[in-house]
Order: structure tokens, then C-alpha cells, then sequence
């Protein structure tokens, strides 16, 4: 049968991927989405400029050129 899934009500749910970075401690990738991968990380605002990068979509050197701290799943 189908899958239903339940989202949290309490859970905040934003309009834009800069709302969603806006003042967090840690950025998650999970998704190859172009809307994504093409973020300017110069134009994103974390409380703390740290990603992981859960898919390897992301560009590692023009993250970390943007002072950010990158860690991509199986890349050093």
C-alpha cells in the first residue's frame, strides 16, 4: 500500500533554501536539486558556516574559498 508520511506541526518550515541556512549551526545537503547545488554560499547567512555534503554535489573549493567548513561523504 501506499506510504504516508507525517509532518511534525511543530517542525518550522520556510519558503527558500536562505531562510532554511539563516542563523543555523550546521548546513545539511541531501538532495542533487539544482535550486540547491547552484547556492551561492557567499550570499548565505549560518550562525556558524559549516556543511556537510550528503549527495558530493557541491563544489568543495568554491565552499570553502567562501570560508566555509565542507565535508563531503567519503572526501577528505
Amino acid at each position: 500500500g501506499p506510504v504516508l508520511a507525517a509532518r511534525d506541526p511543530h517542525a518550522p518550515v520556510v519558503a527558500t533554501a536562505h531562510e532554511a541556512v539563516k542563523d543555523s549551526h550546521i548546513t545539511l545537503l541531501l538532495t542533487e536539486w539544482k535550486d540547491f547545488i547552484d547556492l551561492d554560499p557567499t550570499k548565505l547567512e549560518p550562525a556558524r558556516p559549516i556543511v556537510i555534503d550528503g549527495r558530493n554535489a557541491l563544489d568543495p573549493t568554491t565552499w570553502k574559498n567562501a570560508g566555509w567548513t565542507y565535508h563531503g561523504m567519503g572526501r577528505s
